[in-house]
């Protein structure tokens, strides 16, 4: 009987303790500081030990996911500038899509390149 109460406080807990993350998760994407969120997660009661630790892995979720939306970018925009490179290598003989496919392809991979390395810095 004890085993299975206990068992259902720490599920309780833990359903508590997700629930807090994606608050805290929304209140960052939202724009709200890390002091904003801790001082309203403490007035509601909660442990400053836990805040803080509960606000600084929300903080490292979020720059993971931002990471590796960077990372997709950054490949993508590498894929776009190699296929620029075939084309132009390919293309070289006819003069009228020439400066299109090298200048315009291009463009557009270094630009999916920079926005990746915005969205991993």
């Amino acid at each position: 009987m004890f085993i299975t109460c206990h068992k259902i406080i720490k599920g309780l807990m833990v359903l508590q303790t997700e629930s807090l993350g994606n608050f805290v998760l929304s209140l960052l994407e939202n724009g709200q500081g890390r002091e904003e969120i801790e001082k309203g997660l403490l007035e509601k009661g909660h442990d400053e030990w836990f805040v803080k630790e509960l606000v600084s892995e929300s903080i490292k979720l979020r720059q993971t996911k931002r990471r590796a939306q960077g990372l997709a970018f950054i490949l993508a925009g590498a894929v776009i500038c190699f296929l620029s490179f075939l084309l132009t290598i390919t293309s070289t003989f006819s003069s009228e899509s020439f400066p299109y496919v090298l200048y315009g392809i291009t463009t557009m991979g270094i630009i999916v390149v920079f926005c990746g390395l915005m969205r991993v810095f």
